[in-house]
């Protein structure tokens, strides 16, 4: 019998960290279907537009990130040599122009698929996208700290 309890115990632990371990994508999936809802009705998508847009988007926030992250610095500025300083400077507006030059690709790309008028919002769904993002996790802190 205590063997019996010993196991049960053990299995509920390990699904209950297997649950755990689980939750990061579903959270990443949440919010990828948060933003499918703000830009569908921000820049008011159709099904067939939603089709042709999505892919395009989501390669644009791909390559995005791995700029973002090929340009981050681990030390603090504090910490670094002026010639460093100078080198981050340097590295800063290049990595802005590669993702202004991503920009202008996506919009290129975007120019096939969607027209002008719905392209010119997308800068205002993505505001509104975080926006609205940032509400939700701070009402979801606030609940928590209510438990």
């Amino acid at each position: 019998m205590k063997k019996l309890l010993l196991l049960t115990a053990l299995v509920c632990s390990i699904s209950g960290f297997a649950i755990a371990q689980h939750d990061p994508g579903h959270k990443e999936e949440k919010i990828a279907a948060f933003r499918a809802e703000v830009f569908t009705r921000v820049l008011r998508l159709t099904p067939e537009e939603a089709q042709g847009f999505w892919p395009v988007y989501n390669e644009f926030q791909d390559q995005k990130e791995k700029i973002q992250q090929s340009t981050r610095s681990g030390k603090q500025e504090d910490q670094m040599t002026d010639a460093e300083v100078e080198e981050q400077i340097k590295k800063h507006f290049e990595k802005k122009q590669r993702e202004l030059d991503l920009e202008k690709d996506l919009y290129q790309k975007l120019r096939k698929v969607l027209p002008a008028r719905k392209i010119v919002r997308i800068p205002s769904a993505e505001r509104e996208f975080r926006e609205a993002l940032v509400k939700r996790l701070q009402e979801n802190r606030e609940r928590k700290k209510g438990r």
